[in-house]
């Protein structure tokens, strides 16, 4: 038995986003389309950063730095289809002194399936030099605390991404 966290703990979560499959997301097999599932979970990591990991939209302007994607995974689930409600469910997975790994668990709440897991590896970079920096101590200790409060929940991640040490 998985030591995954289920659809029902997964669900009691309050989403970071939500989005309902219109028909401009279907593809030709009548099911959502690849490019939405990334466009829903990176919109939630997005998000996340933005207003939970301490690099808001003015970081760039007032700091100078931001995060670049270095890569990405999808692990795809369960079919999602037009009508169905989706729930981003967008958490930290880990993080090392210049890059961000960060997940998406997209729920079908319509079907109560995990549908897709989005993964990401964000690297922190000084945006004059476009070159890779440590995270400021005041983002790292926000990153510190998210890491921490999500430590207790078990995504159901590929293992394809992962943290250098």
């Amino acid at each position: 038995m998985s030591d995954f966290a289920t659809y029902e703990q997964l669900a009691a979560i309050d989403p970071t986003t939500t989005e309902v499959v219109g028909t401009e997301h279907l593809d030709l097999n009548k099911h959502m389309n690849i490019s939405h599932y990334y466009a829903f979970g990176f919109g939630a990591m997005w998000s996340l950063n933005q207003t939970g990991l301490g690099m808001p939209d003015g970081y760039i302007a007032t700091r100078g730095m931001t995060t670049f994607t270095a890569e990405q995974h999808l692990t795809f689930l369960a079919e999602s289809s037009e009508g169905d409600h989706l729930a981003m469910i967008a958490r930290p997975v880990d993080r090392g002194s210049r890059a961000l790994h960060l997940a998406t668990v997209i729920l079908n709440t319509t079907r109560e399936q995990i549908a897709c897991v989005t993964e990401s590896m964000l690297v922190h970079v000084d945006f004059s030099t476009r070159r890779p920096v440590p995270f400021p101590d005041d983002v790292a200790a926000v990153l510190d605390a998210s890491l921490a409060e999500a430590s207790d929940l078990r995504l159901p991640l590929s293992g394809a991404l992962g943290i250098r040490r």
